[in-house]
């Protein structure tokens, strides 16, 4: 280092403090996300979008009443409570599109629902709190891993102020949970311990969605990290296959996936109707996509390929993703996240092995 480099000093703390500090706060902001969504959809069952058109309504109204309704289909809240009501399938498919694609995300009731002992309110208020404590969660490991990159905890803020978790927490989905799973994995590859693939393996049966990061972290000069990506492959094959065995087409796509670009094409025509609020939700999903691409080319690091998968995944996405912003939105919030913890390496200086030739767990290189 010359004597005109610039120095900048960022305040450290140990990932441990890290974790609480920031779990506080996103917590924190979970519950009020929680409190004025409550207030403007009709109450806490609002926060359901049970559409007025479902054909779940009839089942949740029967166990919580008359609730404040959605316009039309509704939204992704109302099936996870009547996955939670019927966690083994036995009526609830029938009344579901897809009904096998949407078991398959079957953590996030399963916790809610205390694995079947909780239903009516009790549910309700289960989805809340496994959503809230998520999102502070996703903040405290996400600050945590900043920190023993030794770099800064303030990555926590690529979490607290992401838009697709905003929706997530608003909407009751298993996007939270996932995330914060995942970056619990991430900190324990970090840590070099085995049990990483057990965090990941959770998250994807929370989303399927997010076999990608521990696919991409699978591309590695670490051969053991392949374990991190086939592990959870098994775990969500063995349950696509149950899932086939008693409601058919588990393995289905949904139509989710295409051909790159074709779904922003037939999309293109709803977004010129979209309002405000959506129109911002589809500019951060598609500027977080462009931003993954152009970064994982660009830069090298221990999530390059992770962030890379993100990103095509949302190349290849059709109009069923694409075709509303809160969806995509939440679909890809995890890429800024990751990019920011990419960054947090390279900043801190700190690789973790596989990405570097040292046999050390986290070097930090002279130059």
């Amino acid at each position: 280092m010359t004597d005109g480099d610039a120095v900048i000093l960022i305040p450290r703390m140990s990932p441990r403090a890290a974790f609480w500090k920031w779990s506080l706060l996103g917590g924190a902001a979970a519950v009020v996300l929680v409190i004025a969504q409550a207030g403007a959809v009709g109450g806490l069952a609002g926060l359901l979008q049970v559409g007025e058109n479902s054909a779940v309504r009839p089942l949740i109204e029967s166990e919580l009443g008359e609730v404040p309704l959605a316009p039309h289909s509704g939204h992704d809240g109302q099936i996870s409570y009547a996955i939670g009501l019927d966690l083994l399938g036995r009526e609830v498919p029938d009344l579901l599109d897809h009904g096998a694609y949407r078991y398959r995300r079957i953590l996030y009731p399963a916790v809610a629902s205390l694995f079947g002992l909780l239903d009516g309110e009790g549910l309700l208020i289960g989805m809340i709190v496994v959503v809230v404590v998520s999102a502070a969660a996703a903040a405290g490991m996400s600050a945590a891993i900043g920190a023993r990159l030794g770099w800064s905890d303030w990555v926590a803020l690529a979490v607290i102020l992401n838009p697709g978790v905003w929706l997530s927490v608003r909407l009751l989905t298993s996007d939270t949970l996932a995330l914060a799973l995942m970056l619990v994995g991430l900190d324990l590859v970090l840590k070099k311990r085995l049990s990483a693939t057990a965090a990941f393996s959770f998250s994807v049966l929370a989303k399927d969605a997010y076999l990608v990061t521990p696919g991409g972290l699978a591309i590695s000069r670490e051969r053991s990290r392949w374990k991190l990506f086939l592990v959870p492959v098994a775990v969500l094959t063995v349950w696509m296959v149950w899932l086939t065995a008693s409601m058919g087409e588990g393995f289905s796509g949904r139509g989710n996936l295409g051909l790159p670009f074709v779904g922003f094409v037939d999309a293109f025509p709803v977004w010129t109707r979209f309002d405000l609020a959506e129109t911002l939700y589809l500019v951060f999903a598609l500027v977080s996509v462009a931003v993954g691409l152009v970064y994982s080319l660009l830069r090298r690091g221990w999530l390059r390929w992770s962030i890379l998968a993100w990103s095509v995944l949302g190349v290849v996405s059709t109009d069923w993703v694409w075709d509303l912003g809160n969806n995509a939105a939440r679909v890809f919030a995890p890429i800024v996240i990751l990019v920011a913890l990419a960054e947090a390496a390279r900043l801190g200086h700190a690789r973790p092995v596989g990405d570097s030739p040292s046999r050390q767990g986290l070097i930090h290189p002279g130059r």
